[in-house]
């Protein structure tokens, strides 16, 4: 049965208000019949995109198409390019359609990337990070891990916090992060302890230079509270090649992108929200480093999140993000 407005004529002010809310309901309701409708039909899109992806772009794991090739990235841009053609609001309400049309089309497509998320299949954490990372490299066994860091009583705390997951390591006392760092690259160390980030400053960029400079990958992070409490320092354990190590901690997936709209960081903000991720932090780089403005770091918490949903939003919306890693934040320890 079609509902029609109650009328406000000869109602009270808080009658005319409970009848609006009451119309507002009835409103609600017809809309997620069509919304449900829409659903139904974004899923058919992602199934057939789906399809197209796999065969165009030659894989047998759909997730591996979408992640890793231009073909994926391609067909999805060229199906979420359609535009409405002809207004669709009254005169009254024309200048509200752009951006209402906007915030449903950003809906639309983090709902098409879960579809064909789902479409790809169960896939694990572990099972993915080659295919956002480009590879993973076996943990060292068999020889003396030696972890490289300079003698502080924070660094010390992280060292004790990491060598729980490492087993067998022993620690070599530096006179400076670099030194570190340029022993891990010389092989005269298997891991260097490295500050990344403080509650005082914020992201560290001059050690995330060291990184690139030796050609370091994150592995594990953990933070460590001042002797007085009043701040904390997250440090990284980094290593030659990339490796995952789960822990009891929060997976965290970090990475850099270039937005061409300060504004879509909030797209993307809503999009962690959506798969049940946590936004963990955002730092605007400096050009000196990133080469660009506009240029963030951003990091992620997975726990509990989609994460085939998260990557293919990521890949398919977000082409130029750079993934900086994949690595576990360790659960916070006695100071």
């Amino acid at each position: 049965m079609e509902h029609t407005s109650e009328r406000l004529t000869g109602l009270s002010a808080q009658g005319a208000l409970a009848a609006i809310s009451r119309n507002l309901e009835r409103t609600a309701v017809q809309e997620a019949s069509a919304v449900e409708k829409r659903f139904a039909h974004i899923k058919e899109k992602a199934s057939l995109l789906a399809r197209r992806m796999l065969r165009e772009a030659g894989c047998s794991d759909l997730l591996e198409a979408v992640l890793t090739t231009d073909e994926a990235v391609r067909l999805y841009r060229e199906s979420v390019s359609e535009a409405v053609k002809t207004p669709l609001f009254g005169n009254v309400n024309h200048a509200e359609e752009p951006f209402f049309f906007r915030q449903g089309k950003r809906f639309d497509r983090l709902y098409l990337c879960k579809c064909i998320a789902e479409a790809a299949g169960t896939h694990d954490l572990k099972s993915m990070i080659p295919l956002v990372l480009g590879g993973l490299s076996e943990l060292p066994y068999g020889r003396e891990k030696r972890v490289a860091f300079l003698r502080n009583r924070q660094a010390s705390r992280a060292f004790e916090r990491f060598a729980k997951y490492l087993g067998g390591v022993s620690a070599v006392y530096e006179d400076n992060f670099q030194n570190a760092c340029e022993s891990v690259y010389t092989g005269e160390a298997t891991y260097a302890v490295i500050p990344i980030a403080s509650t005082s400053d914020g992201r560290l960029n001059s050690f995330y230079r060291l990184m690139e400079k030796y050609e370091l990958n994150i592995v594990l992070s953990c933070d460590v509270d001042s002797d007085d409490g009043e701040s904390s320092t997250t440090f990284a354990l980094v290593y030659r090649d990339r490796v995952y190590i789960p822990t009891q901690g929060t997976p965290l997936l970090e990475c850099k992108i270039t937005f061409e709209r300060i504004s879509d960081l909030a797209d993307l903000a809503d999009a962690a929200e959506y798969f049940g991720a946590t936004l963990e932090s955002v730092e605007a780089l400096p050009l000196l480093f990133s080469g660009r403005a506009g240029a963030f770091d951003m990091i992620f918490g997975l726990s509990g999140a989609d994460c085939a949903g998260l990557f293919s939003y990521l890949a398919l919306e977000y082409p130029q993000a750079a993934a900086v890693g994949i690595y576990d934040r360790t659960e916070r320890g006695p100071s």
